[in-house]
């Protein structure tokens, strides 16, 4: 028997509130300094000690502090992400990938949504600083406030999907630019000359650089775009640009979308035209939800690497951890990681 460990006194009931180390001490009748060092595995306290702290601590519904547990020198466990929109598919697979590749290091994910506002994506960021967390994984918004890049210089962070000139850190990120490309060259290898876009705004990393894969397969081929448009990544917007450009005179034989959620409005705008897809005009999706092989005869699309990137931002940034201590700045080892894409046919395209 320990130091100070004696009988147990009265067993508190589980969920009291404001249960403290010193409640669990009394509860056992051995010191506080005992049961810190027992939930610390510290070598000098016996097992059988270690197995009647953490059986009381279960009981009593303790949770340790974090705060705490980084005063004494340990890391802490909490991670955050910043995600634009977590009802998109996309993000919110990552959101899950994540969570299970901390679990692995017994680390705990914080999740923020900014729905792509820079000043929710301030506060967001203030509110998970708060608590101390040993890193982000951030989605930036097109134009973060200097607050914002400036805080995250002193946390380290790692860019996800969109990469933003005024943050530092690594960079994890899909070839957006191949991605399009490749869609594009699908449709003009099959016949299709009236081609439109309909993509995220050029704000935006990943508007960009799509927007530049369609204009790269066009001019390859000497053609011209029948159609581009702009805007948020939502299902409206791309309801009500598809429903325009596809009212007029000239319409577009095919049709490439930047998102998953962009060709979901596209779809939704061809059916209240009572237009068919590939009948009337040949569709190719990016991202790939399940949804996407279930709808008519299959959603041709620019299929992303969700599980890789998502695994891979999370070892960036437990692998940065590890290093933290080094003398070399945080920018200095920064780098940019690039996934490729695969396009996928299914029964939304066909030749002219």
């Amino acid at each position: 028997m320990d130091a100070n460990d004696t009988p147990g006194a009265r067993l508190p009931l589980r969920g009291e509130a404001g249960v403290t180390i010193r409640d669990v001490a009394k509860a056992l009748n051995i010191s506080h300094t005992t049961v810190s060092r027992a939930l610390a595995d510290n070598p000098k306290i016996s097992e059988k000690t270690k197995s009647r702290v953490r059986a009381m601590v279960e009981q009593m519904g303790y949770l340790p502090s974090a705060s705490a547990r980084m005063m004494r020198g340990r890391r802490s466990s909490l991670v955050g992400l910043i995600i634009p929109d977590v009802q998109n598919d996309f993000y919110a697979t990552v959101a899950k990938i994540v969570a299970d590749s901390l679990a692995l290091h017994s680390m705990q994910l914080l999740l923020s949504v900014t729905d792509d506002d820079p000043e929710r994506e301030l506060r967001e960021l203030r509110a998970i600083l708060e608590t101390r967390p040993a890193g982000i994984i951030i989605v930036p918004t097109a134009s973060p406030r200097p607050e914002t890049c400036a805080l995250l210089q002193n946390v380290e962070t790692v860019q996800l999907v969109r990469v933003h000139t005024d943050l530092v850190g690594n960079a994890v990120v899909i070839d957006d630019r191949g991605g399009i490309r490749s869609a594009t060259r699908h449709l003009i290898a099959s016949g299709h000359k009236r081609l439109a876009f309909v993509g995220g705004d050029e704000t935006l990393s990943t508007g960009r650089e799509r927007l530049g894969g369609f204009q790269d397969a066009l001019n390859e081929h000497r053609l011209k775009a029948t159609n581009i448009a702009l805007g948020l990544p939502r299902p409206e917007f791309a309801r009500y640009a598809v429903t325009a450009m596809m009212s007029a005179k000239n319409r577009p034989t095919g049709i490439i979308l930047g998102s998953a959620e962009l060709t979901l409005g596209a779809l939704q705008a061809l059916r209240a035209l009572k237009l068919e897809w590939p009948l009337d005009v040949s569709v190719v999706g990016y991202h790939d939800p399940p949804w996407f092989e279930l709808a008519e005869e299959g959603i041709t699309t620019v299929q992303l690497p969700v599980k890789d990137i998502a695994t891979t931002a999370t070892t960036v940034l437990l692998s940065r951890l590890e290093t933290r201590h080094a003398t070399i700045p945080p920018s200095a080892s920064a780098g940019t990681l690039q996934f490729e894409t695969s396009l996928v046919l299914r029964g939304s395209t066909r030749p002219l």
